[in-house]
């Protein structure tokens, strides 16, 4: 069965099976191509456009060089709750100041944990950290 299109070919000019695939494949390129075109504007922030959401936690990594004790509150009186090996990463909600610790009075409530806190002395953080409401 031959296929007739409209234009660019001229209608006097059939086409075969494997010249429709080759036709819809372009045509599949080219809606993609549009649409990879769309996701950059709305990633450049074109009026309009959506935005992306800023993650709900941050990262950090645990530089000190024993296991990281993980407490149930910020502060050395919280109940220890676990711990964190030298060079894990850990996901951090918020900090906020409390007791200090060799001069750091910061502490990290950990991400998706009720109450888990770490001294932010014994935390590298590897993007920025907001302060907890």
């Amino acid at each position: 069965m031959a296929v007739m299109p409209t234009s660019p070919i001229s209608s006097s000019t059939p086409l075969g099976p494997g010249s429709l695939r080759a036709v819809l494949a372009l045509t599949a390129g080219s809606v993609l191509i549009g649409l990879t075109g769309a996701g950059a504007a709305l990633a450049d922030g074109a009026p309009g456009a959506r935005t992306r959401t800023q993650p709900e936690y941050a990262f950090g990594k645990v530089v000190s060089k024993a296991e990281l004790t993980v407490r149930s509150r910020p502060g050395t009186r919280g109940y220890a709750l676990g711990t964190f090996a030298p060079g894990q990463k850990v996901e951090i909600l918020c900090k906020k100041h409390a007791e200090q610790i060799d001069g750091n009075d910061l502490w990290y409530r950990l991400y998706n944990e009720r109450d888990a806190w770490v001294s932010a002395r014994y935390v590298k953080d590897l993007s920025p950290v907001k302060w907890c409401g």
